[in-house]
């Protein structure tokens, strides 16, 4: 429901099931039980705080990842988890430094070290450091290309090739650098499903931005129209906020797609 429909769709029912789960924690268990069950309520918040941010409730973010981590101790692989989303918060606001340190806080699994090394590279594009996110980028397609795909934990399962691309797109069009980003998004774009209809948003955005910059004003319009029109049907906050710098651009170049 949140990569589909967006946080706003299902945030509501996430923190009722918490409530509930949470109950279950005063119960008897096992040690393994128990293990499990603390588990299950860590996801159940650091869903809450990834379904707050997309919704723009930031405070509600951070709490939801602070108690999903308290939980979370003794699972490395979504310790992980919370530790990327929380980077991703402070990334979309504005501190990429912030969100380096999370990122870099380290993840051994292949698969798991591409998420964040893509994410430093997003993170270093943000301060115009482009040789470290270049270099960053270059460490998520190896770290990508080493994993065993066959055994994905499944918080990492959106981390594919689609996603891997996409990431470099967005990396590229935050350098400024069109030449590489333009056909990473198209790519993208392609490979995203209906199941991923934010991301393939994401990628909109981005590549209507990258023709704008390049002077490429109907393109941009025609793709720009189309990001609009995706976003209407999604209940994020977060897909807005994404739109400004694509609003900038075509406002340089006169273009209105209110």
């Amino acid at each position: 429901m949140d990569y589909q429909h967006g946080g706003g769709a299902c945030r509501d029912a996430v923190v009722v099931r918490i409530y509930w789960a949470q109950q279950l924690l005063a119960a008897e268990a096992s040690d393994v039980v128990r293990s499990r069950l603390l588990s299950a309520v860590a996801d159940l918040h650091n869903l809450a705080g990834w379904t707050s941010f997309d919704s723009g409730q930031v405070g509600a973010a951070y709490h939801h990842f602070d108690r999903a981590l308290e939980f979370a101790r003794h699972d490395e692989d979504l310790t992980n988890n919370i530790v990327y989303r929380r980077g991703r918060v402070h990334l979309h606001h504005g501190a990429p430094g912030d969100a380096l340190a999370y990122f870099q806080r380290g993840a051994f699994a292949p698969l798991a070290s591409s998420i964040m090394f893509a994410n430093e590279a997003w993170a270093y594009a943000r301060q115009s450091r482009s040789d470290e996110a270049v270099r960053a980028l270059g460490k998520a397609k190896d770290s990508f290309a080493s994993a065993d795909l066959a055994h994905v934990p499944d918080w990492a399962r959106f981390h594919d090739e689609t996603d891997l691309t996409a990431m470099a797109g967005v990396v590229h069009t935050e350098l400024g650098d069109t030449r590489n980003a333009i056909p990473a998004l198209a790519s993208a774009i392609e490979g995203f499903g209906p199941a991923m209809a934010r991301s393939w948003t994401f990628c909109l955005i981005s590549l209507a931005t990258c023709h704008f910059l390049d002077g490429d004003v109907d393109e941009g319009r025609t793709i720009g129209l189309q990001a609009m029109g995706a976003a209407e049907g999604l209940r994020s906050e977060r897909v807005w906020d994404r739109m400004r710098p694509m609003v900038r651009a075509a406002a340089s170049h006169g273009v209105s797609l209110r």
